[in-house]
């Protein structure tokens, strides 16, 4: 089963004891103060979650709590709101809640808002239009949309609670027609925990608000905080089994692989390797009425469902541009909008522009800053490849930009083309003209010092690991078409190269090496790096010397003389014979080498018939 994707999530927020529990009771009996110290005081402390079915679509509610000090919750509850319901009563008006809760809501992006005057039986016609006339003006310094104002009371004129309450219907129909509003699309899902249980027979369950993406039954996600994969065994939508969730809706998850003590409250759900956390991330902060933020100041950072300390630095006072740093990874995504709090005190909200935050001085991280908020992702893209001298990779590109790999890479083509960049487009990595050019004077030194050097790509990679092999590659034609170097049987070598026979060449140096190395022979990558070979035609010379007989392969990238291991045999046979036997011990005292060669050589003496081991021992066989 599916549900289908015009249901909403209604938010509800409000001053502490202005009847936003009550309301929901008359909406569909479901009463939010399930916990006793909630029922005890009269008030909601943590996020009460509820739904009804209406002719139209399916309504969900989050009632958050009014409590100052609870805030938190109250953010924690507005990720994934479709619509807000601002409960007002009509005696006391807008309080200071009421201002804070719709400033949280506007920044965190909620566009849409019913206001519900709540208490209409214990105010005057004249008071009623006053309020009405005040939440107007409250709304006119705030984005978000004021959809219409509707009153309520929950008890009739007696003072008895009304059995078939007269106020819901209409505000029932206002939310059943309202268009739902276009939820950003992460291109991944982003799901954040806010419960987490266990269930006889099921296991652990988790419920949250599906922001993004899709979730199926059977589907493999990444607790982000945890770097751990769980799978989803069932899934449910308003206490109804489904095979599929779609954004906007909440929904219960039933994970395989966790279990709800290692899970906590705002943790990320993703695909594996679409999100990485950092410890600092850079933002553009909007303070809020009257509210002024301070230069290496620890704040509390709220995002998603979570809520953490960090430290705030400020880079750019006019133009709102700050770093937040965490002990713990931040698991943040580009655009994200977020609220920081100083102890009671909400103080701004924010966007998140740099998710993943770049060591780079401050003159360079303000211009990157300016083009990531105008979403001028060109000049981002060369600004930071020239950060990143050796290779910025746009596999995060979803987190970082809020584009697919398709989208950065025809950006970065599109640079490549107009020779801004070098883009490899098979790595998904950029680097500036200026690495190309470099390695280009770098491959010129080697032929300059060894002008028998036989290069490629690939022996190249060996020396300068950051580097693609499609950068390499270009680096080499290049110089070709400028006549600087020559090609030979798929290999570059210096102008003044006069190898008639590379192979031959090459059994001749190779050995040569491995001569002098004698006993302690380098592993063949080294020895080709060295001699700065193709490491392709390299392996093949050495398999030549091998056939031989020449050189002999005593383990994984051990190969040494057949010469110089005929004179290790004879010092381990003459320490056998002056001993009785040979092991480590023996056998460094007499050749000091490290443990890799004398184990390896050690065991080369187990194919001789007249050597038997004896534990760690070797000793001469007994023959009668």
């Amino acid at each position: 089963m599916t549900h289908d994707t015009n249901d909403i999530i209604v938010g509800l927020a409000g001053h502490i004891d202005h009847g936003k529990t009550s309301l929901i009771r008359a909406i569909n009996g479901f009463d939010g103060d399930r916990l006793q110290e909630e029922k005890a005081r009269g008030i909601t402390l943590d996020l009460s979650f509820s739904h009804i079915n209406t002719p139209m679509r399916n309504i969900a509610f989050i009632d958050v709590p009014g409590h100052e000090k609870l805030v938190k919750q109250m953010i924690a509850g507005a990720y994934g709101i479709d619509v807000l319901l601002l409960v007002v009563a009509a005696d006391d008006g807008i309080m200071p809640q009421t201002r804070e809760h719709l400033a949280i809501a506007d920044m965190l992006g909620i566009t849409q808002c019913v206001c519900v005057l709540s208490k209409v039986d214990k105010a005057t016609p004249t008071l009623i239009n006053q309020r009405k006339a005040e939440i107007t003006k409250l709304f006119g310094t705030h984005t978000i949309a004021l959809i219409d104002t509707l009153p309520f009371a929950l008890l009739d004129s007696q003072g008895k609670e009304f059995e078939q309450n007269p106020y819901i219907d209409p505000l029932l129909f206002l939310l059943q027609t309202l268009p739902k509003p276009k939820k950003r699309d992460y291109g991944m899902v982003v799901y954040y925990i806010d419960r987490a249980f266990s269930i006889a027979g099921a296991g652990c369950v988790v419920t949250g608000t599906l922001m993004s993406g899709e979730i199926t039954k059977s589907q493999e996600l990444h607790i982000c905080e945890l770097q751990k994969q769980v799978q989803v065994r069932n899934l449910q939508i308003h206490d109804t089994d489904c095979t599929l969730a779609t954004p906007s809706h909440r929904v219960a998850l039933n994970l395989t692989h966790t279990n709800p003590n290692e899970l906590q409250r705002g943790f990320l759900l993703t695909q594996k390797g679409f999100v990485r956390g950092a410890n600092s991330i850079d933002v553009q902060i909007h303070c809020f009425e009257d509210k002024n933020l301070k230069h290496n100041t620890n704040y509390e950072l709220y995002i998603g469902a979570k809520h953490l300390p960090i430290k705030l630095t400020i880079l750019d006072k006019d133009l709102g541009f700050c770093t937040l740093s965490a002990k713990e990874p931040i698991f943040a995504l580009f655009m994200q909008p977020f609220i920081l709090r100083e102890g009671n005190i909400s103080v701004c909200g924010g966007y998140v522009l740099n998710p993943i935050n770049d060591p780079i001085k401050k003159k360079t991280k303000v211009p990157l800053l300016q083009a990531l908020l105008a979403k001028d992702f060109p000049q981002a893209f060369k600004i930071l490849s020239r950060i990143h001298r050796h290779g910025f990779g746009v596999v995060s590109s979803t987190q970082r930009f809020g584009l697919s790999h398709q989208e950065s890479s025809t950006i970065l083509q599109n640079l490549h083309e107009s020779k801004e960049v070098f883009f490899d487009s098979k790595d998904l990595v950029a680097y500036p003209l200026s690495e190309l050019e470099w390695l280009k004077n770098a491959i010129l030194d080697i032929f300059i010092k060894n002008k028998h050097a036989l290069l490629s790509a690939q022996s190249l990679q060996l020396k300068y690991k950051w580097a693609s092999l499609s950068l390499l590659q270009t680096a080499l034609i290049e110089l070709l078409a400028q006549k600087f170097i020559l090609q030979k049987d798929s290999l570059f070598v210096a102008k003044n190269n006069d190898i008639a026979n590379l192979e031959e060449f090459l059994e001749q140096k190779i050995y040569e090496l491995l001569s002098q190395q004698e006993f302690a022979p380098i592993a063949p990558y080294n020895l080709y790096e060295n001699l700065e070979i193709d490491r392709k035609l390299g392996d093949k010379v050495l398999k030549n010397l091998t056939k031989s007989q020449k050189v002999l392969r005593v383990a994984h990238n051990l190969f040494i003389t057949t010469q110089s291991m005929n004179k290790l045999v004879a010092i381990m046979r003459e320490i056998i014979h002056t001993q009785g036997y040979i092991d480590i011990t023996l056998f460094k005292s007499k050749l000091p080498l490290s443990r890799k060669y004398l184990i390896n050589y050690l065991e080369y003496l187990d194919n001789f018939a007249d050597i038997t081991k004896d534990g760690d021992k070797r000793i001469l066989r007994f023959t009668p």
